[in-house]
């Protein structure tokens, strides 16, 4: 029996341009963390003409993805993705416009996304440009956008989360930037808690388990990371143990600073915090890291603060408060 993978035609990449971390994985371009996707040029040879996106979907702990759709930056369509093999079909027109571009919404831990072939009929590939200037985004659920579409009482579904509408891609795309993102829900620092991985063990990995390069052209860096330590550093009671665990997490912080400054020595830093409720020691070490970070590397660097939000589904932020969160990162990058 032949598997999803052995229908395969050799589809040519070159005039395709993705978005985040992607590899080649069974012979096709493979993605998996929030806001990956791609994007491709196209000349009409006549005035309808259509795109037919072949995809596979893989997914853990529900039966279905989204995707959005935008031609020409505008949404043309969201879509569900469904277990295996998915096949869309667009038909578009010249005054519709030529750029098509393809979002994954959902999160790495659930789902991932391997491109087959792009088919057109009526139109033509052309070649892509890449944007000036790129932003990394490292996170946990609040970099995902978990839950923005939600209420604060309801459980998490898939629909309810649209990294479309999360703070990292109003921020690129209000900047005209291209970005890159590494965040998955439940992720600490230094201290499990939600998950079985830390932070720097999927640093390098394009789905959390399949290594792939590290980003090498990164413009700026946004971390937003500590909300899950502060659920560890909670449950500990013995005053000593705190404090080593405070220690720890800004040890393995500034690690994570130092290997994204490793490959991009001339990033700049945006620690960003308080987008969620966290105790006042866990603000305070990750100011610690901020001042030590300022003092001891020439790049320039910022601490950005956003307004605590728990109105989206389980408690995370709204996409009001995602809104609001990337006004305040828009401002400060501007001012770096």
């Amino acid at each position: 029996m032949l598997s999803i993978f052995d229908t395969i035609l050799n589809m040519d990449y070159s005039k395709i341009r993705f978005l985040g971390r992607h590899i080649l994985k069974n012979d096709l371009e493979y993605f998996s963390y929030s806001g990956s996707g791609f994007e491709f040029m196209v000349k009409p040879e006549s005035f309808i003409y259509t795109v037919t996106i072949s995809l596979i979907s893989e997914l853990r702990e529900h039966s279905s993805q989204y995707i959005n759709i935008y031609v020409n930056d505008k949404l043309h369509s969201k879509i569900q993705l469904l277990e295996g093999n998915n096949n869309i079909t667009i038909p578009l027109n010249q005054m519709e416009g030529n750029h098509i571009k393809v979002v994954k919404l959902n999160e790495v831990y659930l789902s991932a996304i391997y491109l087959k072939e792009v088919v057109l009929n009526g139109a033509s590939f052309l070649d892509m440009q890449s944007h000036k200037k790129k932003i990394g985004f490292f996170g946990d659920s609040l970099t995902c956008g978990y839950g923005l579409l939600g209420t604060q009482l309801e459980d998490f579904t898939m629909e309810t989360e649209d990294f479309t509408k999360a703070y990292p891609y109003l921020t690129a795309s209000s900047l005209g930037m291209d970005y890159v993102v590494v965040a998955r829900s439940g992720v600490s620092i230094s201290r499990q808690i939600y998950v079985d991985q830390l932070f720097n063990e999927i640093f390098d990995t394009v789905d959390m388990f399949d290594k792939c390069d590290t980003d090498k052209d990164l413009d700026y860096a946004v971390i937003n990371l500590g909300t899950n330590d502060n659920g560890a550093f909670n449950m500990i009671e013995d005053e000593e143990e705190k404090k080593k665990a405070l220690y720890k997490f800004k040890e393995d912080y500034i690690s994570l600073i130092l290997r994204i400054l490793k490959d991009n020595p001339n990033v700049k830093f945006l620690i960003c915090y308080k987008f969620a409720e966290v105790r006042e020691p866990v603000n305070e070490a990750i100011r610690d890291i901020y001042r030590l970070i300022s003092e001891n590397i020439p790049n320039k660097c910022l601490l950005v603060e956003f307004k605590p939000n728990n109105q989206g589904a389980n408690y995370h932020p709204s996409a009001s408060a995602h809104e609001s969160a990337s006004k305040i990162l828009i401002n400060a990058i501007k001012s770096l």
